[in-house]
């Protein structure tokens, strides 16, 4: 996922109000966080966000030995109280909202692609056998009390981590009085002040050497997924880390999709399941969860289409 932040840097003149600007590492890639407070706080502020990220990093994160992914994959249930499982209800509504293009049970079909090391076609027997391990809807169970998975099912959270992430963090850091703050994880941003500072957000191209445009909001997230940094090529084909469910193999539907939404999490679930199921069937994605969407399409002779849904806050 692949979204270049270009959030506007400025000095900023109120007294004792300061800028601060920290980077770090997070799910398998780095999270940027920037933020406006009074100057003896903005470094608190910045410890505290770091803390957070250390946390759910080894909660949420698919390499993780010791964290609640980690025991839900092993056979464990995971208690309702627990931040795994407010992942997974964000998650539930997610498949639903866009009709399985979003699954976080295609571990097992993940582990077997092998992205983003992935460097050639798996068996197709193993894919079919991978795909049987697989589906949201049957193998993810829900009481009053606890989640569990059936005992063969592999969890990815992979395109909803991040933008849960960026989340938590975001909401911490204005509710401990945050004037402005902007968090960034591996491209899914959320962003927001009290000022009604505007942030510019460059949304790249998926086959050029440039931006396909700016965003400018002055509250909410965006988040981009595409076929243009974890891929390979063969036969003249690209293949990319955007299964699809039902075929196991990488969709071909779009190059890249972005998605500007409320919150982080639907951000980024919503645009990866855009990137998978290209512009006709995310038209039926519901409007309510997003304020707008851009996919893009390309040829085999990567010339590229842009789809537009809602209102595209398009910096002038």
């Amino acid at each position: 996922m692949s979204l270049v932040a270009a959030a506007g840097y400025r000095v900023v003149h109120r007294q004792r109000t300061v800028e601060l600007s920290r980077t770090f590492t997070v799910l398998g890639t780095f999270a940027t966080v920037i933020v406006t407070a009074e100057q003896q706080e903005a470094p608190v502020f910045i410890q505290k966000a770091d803390s957070l990220l250390a946390y759910l990093d080894v909660q949420l994160g698919r390499f993780s030995e010791t964290g609640q992914l980690y025991r839900l994959n092993n056979g464990c249930s995971i208690p309702v109280d627990q931040e795994l499982a407010e992942l997974i209800l964000k998650s539930d509504t997610m498949v639903t909202a866009t009709n399985g293009c979003f699954d976080p049970s295609l571990g097992a079909v993940v582990q077997l692609w092998g992205f983003p090391e992935a460097t050639c076609i798996p068996d197709s027997n193993d894919i079919i056998q991978a795909l049987a391990r697989t589906g949201w809807e049957t193998r993810v169970h829900f009481t009053a009390d606890s989640v569990t998975i059936d005992s063969s099912t592999v969890m990815d959270f992979g395109a909803i981590a991040k933008g849960y992430a960026v989340d938590r963090t975001y909401e911490l850091l204005m509710r401990l009085g945050a004037s402005e703050c902007l968090v960034e994880a591996g491209g899914e941003i959320r962003c927001g002040s009290s000022t009604g500072r505007i942030w510019n957000i460059g949304i790249r191209h998926p086959r050029e050497d440039n931006l396909l445009g700016i965003i400018g909001i002055t509250s909410g997230a965006v988040a981009t997924s595409g076929d243009y940094e974890c891929y390979f090529v063969e036969d003249g084909v690209r293949y990319s880390h955007l299964l699809d469910r039902r075929t196991g193999y990488p969709s071909g539907n779009a190059a890249s999709a972005t998605v500007v939404a409320d919150n982080c999490a639907t951000a980024d679930a919503f645009a990866t399941a855009a990137a998978v199921a290209g512009p006709d069937r995310a038209s039926e994605f519901p409007d309510s969860l997003y304020t707008a969407m851009v996919i893009v399409t390309s040829d085999s002779n990567d010339r590229c289409e842009t789809h537009e849904f809602g209102d595209v806050p398009w910096a002038n």
